[in-house]
């Protein structure tokens, strides 16, 4: 019985610190969130919308950064481009596919470019593919688009010296 009693006080004095460390830093979550909202109004975003996407997001940095990337490098609106972001499971992804494909391509619709990119599941990928097949295959940016969206094209199709395996 005295084995049992100092097993438990030993077990209550090892995971009492341990759930300490467990629990998180308040402060530090309240912190991202508050930076996250400043860095959103300061893209153009509302500031109920920034509030509210800030308090929800999982990794309010990242939404934040999401944002903050697409907005440098692009003319879109904040909200349109706070929704996509919010949306998307890989947010660093698809301000990376919004912007190389802005840069790349000359689009009539550029809201095109944001609400594809948000659509793909590897906004990375889909960026190099419609790139590529405007380039190689030459055909027009708003075909290349919707062709990658619907993973028409294989590599061997596009460029024939490429072997499928």
């Amino acid at each position: 019985m005295q084995i049992l009693v100092k097993a438990i006080r030993w077990t209550g004095l090892v995971s009492l610190p341990v759930f300490l460390l467990t629990i998180p830093n308040s402060s530090a979550i309240a912190g991202s969130i508050g930076s996250c909202a400043d860095s959103l109004i300061v893209d153009g975003v509302t500031e109920s919308a920034a509030a509210a996407a800030c308090s929800d997001a999982l990794e309010p940095e990242v939404l934040a950064s999401c944002v903050a990337d697409i907005k440098n490098s692009t003319d879109f609106e904040g909200n349109d481009v706070l929704q996509a972001c919010y949306r998307v499971r890989r947010p660093d992804e698809l301000a990376s596919c919004v912007t190389d494909i802005s840069a790349g391509l000359e689009l009539s619709n550029s809201t095109l470019i944001l609400d594809s990119c948000r659509r793909s599941l590897l906004p990375e990928r889909y960026a190099e593919c419609t790139l590529d097949l405007v380039g190689i295959a030459e055909i027009s940016s708003e075909e290349a688009m919707a062709s990658c969206i619907a993973a028409e094209f294989r590599p061997g199709e596009v460029s024939p010296n490429v072997e499928e395996n």
